[in-house]
């Protein structure tokens, strides 16, 4: 199976872009949605508890993920913390997702992680795509789309390595800073390289 890792950083356009290879019939492995998985999990919640207290929890005893996001994005020994309980529970979870697909028949798929970097999860990948556009651009999008403050968003763009590192350690860049026809005319070339390269 060929496995590409995608990536990007806060705002710019990862998620449209998974979205787009999902309606082209790839599978998709999402780190975000198994994150989403994860939090309703008893031991999961047991670890984020016993690591952050109670207040993070909600009157339902499940997760309350803003509550918690606001202590790990102001407090960087606080994000590895967490990050250290969910990174090998996500990484246990999306490599069962990939060998269900391969028992499947599957030859393609895609693995969606936000922190693909930063987790260590690049030398699992046969190629590594990072969907990129410029800082204020970046910005911008994210002040928009969360109704966040600038300072907000630049703690969580500090939280990530920068677009500019995760651009150099890529195989393929998809630009996204300008149409999405424009992208698109991206992705469309690479998938067709991709399907010739590999014979699917």
């Amino acid at each position: 199976m060929w496995v590409i890792g995608l990536t990007g950083g806060i705002g710019s356009g990862k998620s449209t872009v998974s979205r787009w290879l999902s309606q082209q019939g790839i599978p998709i492995i999402d780190a975000d949605r198994t994150v989403h998985e994860l939090y309703h999990e008893p031991e999961t919640i047991a670890a984020i508890t016993a690591a952050f207290g109670h207040d993070i929890l909600m009157d339902t005893g499940k997760i309350d993920r803003k509550a918690l996001g606001r202590i790990v994005f102001a407090d960087d020994q606080a994000r590895k913390l967490l990050e250290k309980i969910l990174h090998p529970r996500v990484r246990v979870a999306m490599v069962k997702e990939q060998e269900a697909l391969e028992r499947a028949g599957e030859r393609l798929c895609v693995w969606d992680v936000p922190l693909l970097f930063e987790a260590g999860y690049g030398s699992q990948m046969d190629e590594l795509w990072v969907v990129w556009v410029p800082g204020y651009i970046q910005k911008q999008r994210v002040m928009e789309r969360d109704a966040l403050s600038g300072e907000e968003v630049e703690l969580r763009i500090q939280a990530q390595y920068s677009l500019g590192k995760k651009r150099k350690k890529a195989d393929v860049v998809i630009d996204n800073s300008g149409t999405w026809d424009e992208t698109v005319v991206q992705l469309r070339k690479e998938m067709e390289r991709i399907k010739r390269e590999q014979g699917l």
